[in-house]
């Protein structure tokens, strides 16, 4: 186990008690993770079980041809939260092309482990980046059997939002690969600034 991140947690959580410390330090060996990626690893799949367990009981209650657009206006609300958030963070985020990269990488560094960036082409004019890797939203909707509910990449929605938040002007195409028996995606975005022609 990470002392130093069971350390920096226990310091979060000054105010629990429990019914003895061996109570404690059992759940602590057993259930804590036992590193930075494991606690990281565990907070994605618990973001992405509630974000499919949500659809899915929407699904069920109203009607399951509903789900999509609850998931778009999901991940474009993340996307606007996002871009604010870089805005308070970096004085100097370019409210170009450049920026859906950047709002993208500081979303997925801590909260997609599973998920790789590579950027291909940066800069003002025309940003081309490719996202692959395990697709945690796939995953989850793939076990819960309604992913053929859902528009994929779900990041569409969340460029919008950042597009949308930073008053960007550009046109956006992408490629993508899905392999959903492995829960895997190669997608392709290109952003390019547009043009008054």
């Amino acid at each position: 186990m990470n002392t130093g991140v069971l350390e920096e947690v226990d310091a979060l959580r000054k105010n629990d008690i429990y019914a003895t410390k061996e109570l404690k330090e059992e759940l602590q060996k057993y259930l804590f993770p036992a590193s930075t990626k494991d606690l990281v690893l565990d907070l994605s799949n618990v973001t992405s079980a509630f974000y499919g367990i949500l659809l899915k009981n929407i699904g069920e209650k109203i009607w399951f041809e509903h789900i999509d657009e609850i998931s778009k206006k999901t991940f474009y609300d993340i996307g606007k939260v996002k871009a604010q958030q870089c805005t308070e963070k970096m004085e100097s985020l370019p409210r170009d092309t450049r920026a859906f990269f950047i709002v993208l990488a500081s979303a997925l560094y801590n909260a997609s482990p599973e998920y790789s960036i590579k950027s291909m082409e940066y800069t003002k004019e025309k940003t081309v980046f490719e996202c692959s890797g395990k697709d945690r939203y796939l995953r989850i909707l793939n076990q819960l059997g309604i992913a053929k509910y859902v528009t994929f990449p779900t990041l569409l929605a969340f460029f919008d939002g950042i597009r949308d938040f930073l008053n960007i002007r550009s046109e956006m195409t992408y490629d993508m690969e899905i392999n959903n028996e492995k829960n895997e995606v190669i997608y392709i975005f290109r952003f390019n600034e547009e043009t008054n022609d």
